[in-house]
């Protein structure tokens, strides 16, 4: 990912989740239920996706010693 893309990228989750949030909390209880399980685990799978995009050849321990 080049440096434009992860400026907007992070510029959007910026101003986007807290809208996130407050959307869920128009909702409810049951929104914020919903906010509390959810974002927590897109939140997560977001950090494993990009680890996993992201990741070269000689990533991790070495193999040969």
């Amino acid at each position: 990912m080049r440096l434009p893309a992860a400026i907007a990228l992070a510029a959007a989750l910026f101003m986007g989740l807290p809208l996130l949030i407050l959307l869920a909390a128009w909702a409810g209880p049951l929104g914020w239920v919903a906010a509390a399980v959810l974002l927590p685990f897109a939140t997560l799978a977001v950090i494993l996706w990009l680890g996993w995009f992201r990741r070269r050849e000689d990533d991790g321990p070495a193999q040969g010693r």
